[in-house]
């Protein structure tokens, strides 16, 4: 039997970038709430979206933890990194407005 879908190291790195820009857009509409309001919230705020993607981040590599070591780099490295990269343009678009 043929399988339909296989994954390797290209559709590994692709995923990891979708589903980098779907959590950064959860962390960023969370933390968009909470941006203007006492450091305290915010904090708390923050920490909350770093937990949620550790935890996304374990659950994932637990999924694919039978695949090869390179896919699950690739995996991660682009999650990761587009996560990061795109909480640093909506915080830079945040301080821009502010004047910092």
């Amino acid at each position: 039997m043929e399988k339909i879908f296989e994954i390797n190291l290209l559709t590994a790195s692709i995923s990891g970038i979708f589903l980098g820009l779907f959590n950064g857009f959860i962390c960023y509409i969370f933390l968009k709430r909470y941006i203007d309001r006492v450091d305290k919230k915010f904090f708390t705020a923050y920490f909350i979206t770093i937990f949620y993607k550790l935890i996304f981040l374990v659950i994932s590599v637990l999924l694919l933890r039978h695949k090869k070591v390179i896919i699950i780099l690739g995996y991660c490295f682009f999650l990761i990194f587009v996560q990061v990269v795109f909480e640093l343009v909506s915080i830079k678009s945040y301080g821009n407005k502010r004047d910092t």
